[in-house]
């Protein structure tokens, strides 16, 4: 079946007409086209599919400014041109290279770069899911604040990864953010993104990528400065736009509004929208400065301004759990050691039992007897076998079971103590949402084995005894 035969035109003629049409095969036959997705200032973006018949992206390195097609070739626009284009060409492979190798679940996978039709195209992972704009117009309601802030939080941790290899997004906007079937936000579109961005660059300077209401201001100004403050002020707007359900002024306005010493036409989110923390929507607003100094400046210093946040709020909890539980482990303790000072003191005290006196002759006894008129013959000498040594026998064998007794109080109340020490730093290192302590599975398999450990050594000190 030709791949076109099901193909439905999403944009007019004149958005695709520098497209490559569906059925067109790149790389030998390797991929073919499906249809036109979208196209910006860098490339083109095509659903296709492989030879073994799976979806997915095909970006085509097109910079419209300096380049045109014939036929399915892609040419310099003017001789003066031809050095630019296949620069940037080149920075487009070398570049998907390295988003190829970086190792987020949050960044979308490069399968390949290869060149053909004279230019450079990325097979890319096909996301099924809608782009954070068309949730935001359709279904905000689902943003609730935690989904709101958990999209936030893997974001970051993304665009820190793209930050680490000195590489710009560039454009970073709630349309190049997909929403997959499980809810875990991917960022896309790295076709406008700029390996060793600090440099500069004529072929660079030359692509102009911005997007109204999402760009810095400096990505409007070629040649100017620009780094990872300038992607985060992009992902900042984005939020704005998700948590105020419009999006923020363009910068260049905010600009030329406080050069003319006008007010920021610039709303800051903070102590008018509610459900986030403070701190969530003050380091917005901050990352939201029209002057890049003023911003913060990386995405690992934005996750730590949210975090202090939670940990204050964590450390104000855990010292509440810590009161109510100085005076309960106090007392746990403190029986503890009076039952251990008792046993240790009776174990080792050498009258556990009372004196046995030494068997007395029957001859020695008889005088303690009354006096009577009968004669009385004295008994014969005593024998080398005490008439009482059984008695005697009989007392050690109560000693030594008293020992056993007592021992085994001293080992059953010294792993109590380690139990209680145990869940007590448990408690103070991970504070429970509750004081279920049942309920969790560490402490729980922790006091099963305590009681293991506990019977062992008392079958042990039993057999020793």
């Amino acid at each position: 079946m030709n791949p076109a035969d099901d193909w439905k035109p999403t944009v007019s003629q004149d958005d695709s007409s520098d497209a490559l049409p569906p059925g067109t095969a790149l790389l030998n036959g390797q991929y073919v086209i499906d249809r036109y997705l979208s196209s910006g200032g860098f490339g083109i973006t095509y659903h296709a599919r492989d030879s073994l018949d799976r979806k997915v992206v095909i970006k085509e390195c097109y910079p419209e400014a300096l380049c045109r097609r014939k036929a399915k070739t892609v040419l310099a626009r003017s001789s003066v041109g031809v050095s630019e284009f296949q620069s940037l060409v080149q920075m487009f492979v070398r570049e998907a290279r390295s988003i190829a190798k970086l190792n987020n679940p949050n960044i979308v996978g490069v399968h390949q770069v290869f060149e053909d039709n004279e230019t450079a195209y990325m097979a890319l992972d096909l996301i099924e899911g809608k782009d954070l704009l068309c949730v935001v117009e359709e279904s905000r309601d689902s943003l609730t604040p935690e989904v709101v802030e958990a999209i936030l939080r893997k974001l970051l941790t993304a665009v820190s990864t793209v930050h680490a290899v000195d590489m710009l997004h560039r454009d970073i906007s709630p349309d190049n953010i997909l929403l997959d079937q499980w809810g875990n936000p991917v960022l896309i579109d790295f076709g406008a993104a700029r390996e060793h961005a600090s440099k500069k660059s004529r072929a660079i300077s030359a692509m102009l990528v911005v997007k109204d209401g999402y760009s810095p201001q400096e990505f409007y100004i070629s040649g100017s400065k620009q780094g990872p403050w300038s992607d985060l002020y992009s992902l900042a707007a984005t939020f704005f736009h998700l948590i105020s359900g419009e999006p923020p002024p363009n910068s260049q306005n905010r600009l030329a509004a406080l050069a003319s010493k006008r007010p920021d036409p610039y709303i800051p989110l903070e102590g008018r929208i509610e459900g986030y923390t403070r701190a969530f929507l003050r380091a917005i607003d901050k990352t939201m400065n029209v002057f890049p100094q003023d911003r913060l400046q990386s995405a690992t210093e934005w996750l730590e301004l949210i975090d202090n946040n939670v940990s204050s709020v964590g450390r104000n909890r855990k010292a509440s759990i810590d009161a109510s539980l100085v005076q309960v482990v106090a007392n746990l303790v403190g029986e503890v050691e009076q039952g251990l000072e008792r046993d240790r003191e009776t174990i080792h005290d050498d009258t556990l039992v009372e004196p046995i006196e030494k068997p007395q002759p029957v001859s020695k006894v008889l005088e303690y007897l009354p006096p009577v008129d009968v004669a009385v013959t004295a008994a014969p000498p005593a024998t080398s076998i005490e008439p009482v040594l059984w008695l005697d026998r009989l007392k050690k064998r109560d000693a030594i079971r008293q020992r056993k007794r007592r021992a085994q109080r001293l080992v059953r109340r010294s792993s109590v103590l380690v139990m209680i020490c145990a869940v007590v730093f448990a408690i103070l290192e991970n504070p429970p949402s509750n004081f279920d302590l049942i309920a969790s599975p560490d402490i729980g398999e922790f006091i099963d084995r305590g009681r293991d450990w506990t019977d062992r050594t008392v079958d042990r000190l039993t057999i020793q005894l």
